[in-house]
């Protein structure tokens, strides 16, 4: 349950603090402190609404939310993922990419088919899940409000999930993507838990997992796009279908017409052979949780000072990025961020400078 305004300022006066930060107040000052300030400081109402991410991001948090709190059964979540899903497309009109067409489209069908796959399939966890709490995390006297998209505890353990509709995290993007999920687990912490006993995962609903045995006995997984199964299953498929002495091509094609269902195998291929959901985990040690917690104490520090610098000046140049970190988010501002050109100007000056090169006006 989201807490009232009234509820917040209660916590503001327990905590004898003035501000109330969240994860993404903290975390969209590195993306562009200039929207920040837009956005926190002067309030300004966003100019560009058509950008579709967080919408379907929000759906699908919704529907998982409403199946785990037992408002609706396994089998209405897809038609409320399409009843959704086509208001957002085809009512509203809402973009996964602003300026082009046909990469719209075609975002927008393999968007389509990896979720419809994920709501016909989701393996439903079997534990009591705790959904939407809302918890806060001390970091140095400044306190983080949040609310935990679902967690369950198994046995001593706490497991923590964020339900996630973007491209997987791998390697260096998966740690420098894993700040919320690290504060959900230090406010676990902060309530006596040890650190051993809490597991943050993400769960990336357009991604399933594979595993199969091979000849020498051992397994081997891939985390694949939903809409790729019947691809990417033919490698495992073939190779027990061969040692099983069955017709290849009669069933690789029932693979292919099912759109990778394994259940058109011979039982003893899909005894060698499962699909998952994917679920990705943050490997959490004290040195991460370190990091963040002064990654959010460094960027509050930094904050507070340029604001106090700005009333003092009054002068917006202060919150300006430079035309390096524009660039470095330039498909952000071009595709997903709620601030045109108009009114970002750190963005409409580096367009201004893009054609002047084009136009040979400058080097």
């Amino acid at each position: 349950m989201r807490m009232s305004k009234e509820q917040l300022e209660e916590i503001k006066n327990e905590y004898g603090v003035d501000t109330l930060w969240s994860w993404s107040r903290v975390n969209a000052y590195h993306t562009s402190p200039y929207e920040w300030f837009l956005s926190y400081v002067k309030h300004e109402p966003e100019d560009r609404t058509d950008c579709i991410y967080g919408t379907v991001g929000g759906m699908c948090h919704d529907i998982l939310e409403k199946l785990y709190a037992g408002e609706i059964k396994y089998e209405d979540m897809l038609p409320e993922f399409e009843d959704a899903y086509s208001v957002a497309r085809d009512v509203v009109e809402l973009k996964f990419d602003r300026n082009t067409p046909e990469k719209d489209e075609s975002l927008a069908s393999r968007y389509y088919e990896n979720l419809e796959h994920f709501f016909k399939n989701h393996d439903m966890i079997k534990e009591n899940m705790h959904l939407e709490e809302f918890t806060t995390i001390n970091i140095k006297g400044n306190i983080l409000q949040g609310y935990i998209d679902a967690y369950y505890h198994s046995g001593e353990q706490i497991v923590i999930l964020d339900w996630k509709t973007s491209s997987i995290y791998t390697g260096d993007k998966l740690i420098n993507n894993s700040g919320q999920l690290v504060m959900y687990a230090l406010s676990f912490m902060q309530r006596g838990y040890k650190l051993s006993d809490i597991h943050c995962a993400f769960n990336f609903l357009k991604y399933a997992t594979i595993t199969y045995k091979m000849k020498n006995g051992k397994y081997k997984s891939s985390n694949v796009e939903r809409r790729l199964l019947a691809e990417k299953l033919q490698t495992p498929c073939k190779t027990w279908l061969k040692d099983g002495g069955y017709d290849v091509d009669e069933y690789l094609k029932k693979l292919i017409d099912s759109n990778g269902d394994l259940s058109v195998m011979p039982d003893d291929v899909q005894e060698k052979i499962t699909v998952t959901d994917c679920y990705v985990e943050v490997p959490l040690t004290n040195e991460l949780v370190q990091h963040w917690i002064e990654y959010v104490d460094d960027t509050i520090n930094e904050i507070n000072d340029k604001i106090e610098l700005y009333k003092m000046l009054d002068d917006d140049e202060v919150f300006m990025e430079d035309e390096e970190q524009v660039a470095k988010e330039s498909y952000y501002h071009a595709t997903l961020s709620g601030y045109s050109a108009n009114k970002h100007i750190p963005y409409k000056r580096y367009l201004e400078r893009l054609e002047k090169q084009k136009n040979g006006e400058i080097w």
